[in-house]
This record gives C-alpha cells, sequence and structure tokens, in this order.
C-alpha cells in the first residue's frame, strides 16, 4: 500500500504543474486583456478553470475506479497497473506529438492547446486508484488537495504571466511544452510501478 501522505504530495505536484499548460492560462490571459476584465473577474475565472478541470479529472478517476470494479472486477492492484499503462500511453502521444510539432514549419501554441485541451489530467487516475485502498475519507482528501493545488496554481500563473516569467512562458515553443507534459505523465507512471520497491 503506497503511503496516503506520499499520494496527496504527488496529487498536489501534479496539480501544479498540470496548471502549467497553455490551454488553462492563455485563453484566459488573451480575453481579460481584450475585454478589460477587473482583476477580481480575472482570478475568478481562474478559480472556475482550476476547479473545474480538477473536478473534471476527478470525475474520470472515478468512472475509471467504477468500471474497473464493476465490469472488470478487477482488484486494486490489477487497476493501478492499467491506470498507468493509460498514463505511459497518454505520455508517449505528447512526446510524440511534440517531435511532429518540431517538424512543422508553420507552429502555433495553437497546437498545442488543443492537444492538451482534448486530454484531461489522467496522471491523477492512478493516484485515485491507489488511494482507493483507504477508506472514502482518505480518498477524499487526496482529491481535495489535487483540487485545491490547481485553483491556487492556475491563480498563480495568471499573476505571473504579468511578469517575465509569464511572459516567457508564453514564449515557449509548443514542442517543448508537450515534451514537458508527456515526461511529466511517464515519471508519475514510473514513480507509481516502482514506489513498492523503496
Amino acid at each position: 500500500m503506497i503511503p496516503l501522505g506520499f499520494l496527496l504530495i504527488l496529487a498536489i505536484l501534479i496539480a501544479f504543474f498540470h496548471m502549467l499548460a497553455p490551454d488553462h492560462w492563455i485563453p484566459l490571459t488573451s480575453l481579460s486583456a481584450k475585454r478589460g476584465y477587473s482583476r477580481t473577474k480575472k482570478y475568478g475565472m481562474a478559480t472556475l478553470i482550476g476547479g473545474g478541470h480538477a473536478t473534471i479529472s476527478g470525475a474520470i478517476g472515478l468512472l475509471f475506479l467504477f468500471l474497473g470494479f464493476t465490469f472488470l472486477r478487477a482488484d486494486v492492484d490489477e487497476l493501478i497497473y492499467i491506470s498507468i499503462a493509460l498514463l505511459i500511453v497518454v505520455g508517449l502521444y505528447f512526446i510524440i506529438n511534440g517531435y511532429g510539432e518540431s517538424k512543422e514549419s508553420n507552429r502555433h501554441v495553437e497546437n498545442s492547446i488543443i492537444a492538451v485541451s482534448v486530454f484531461p489530467d489522467f496522471a491523477i487516475i492512478p493516484i485515485m486508484v491507489s488511494a482507493s485502498e483507504y477508506t472514502l475519507p482518505y480518498g477524499l482528501l487526496i482529491f481535495i488537495g489535487f483540487l485545491i493545488s490547481s485553483i491556487l496554481s492556475i491563480n498563480a500563473i495568471m499573476f505571473l504571466n504579468s511578469k517575465t516569467v509569464g511572459k516567457r512562458m508564453s514564449e515557449m515553443k509548443p514542442e517543448n511544452l508537450d515534451y514537458v507534459i508527456g515526461f511529466l505523465l511517464l515519471a508519475t507512471a514510473l514513480i507509481l510501478l516502482v514506489f513498492p520497491s523503496f
């Protein structure tokens, strides 16, 4: 059984890094500048985006658990391996997509935005499966950590966007972002695969 504290830290870190994806903050930055949103409205919308994305990702994790236990009649260990395999496939997709984008002559960050937007944060699924070995309140604690981290992270990125750091992030090549996301997903899969041997 993976320690609960480790799962919570992993969920918080995954939420933070996932919010770096431009589909979460570039559209809001552009829209708020174009329409002259107040600071309150801009950060309120960032909170809705972060919270909504985390909730949808958590719902997909619950659906995965429900389908796995109900229809596959799998135990937790089998579901962990299935979810890790899914994470590896999605991580490889992003790396391959990044390589494809690096070969395009007319590259725009919108290509990455579309690719990232299609996928919810699958990295939370194996964490939720691992947490299902504990009682429901502990699983809920992990989701709340993921949710809060998502909300705080996107708000922090929106704040940094007005600074030099944010401007540099928005100039990042799309393929580099895909590589980062792909490798983070693969690293999460590897950590969850080798953790019992620590």
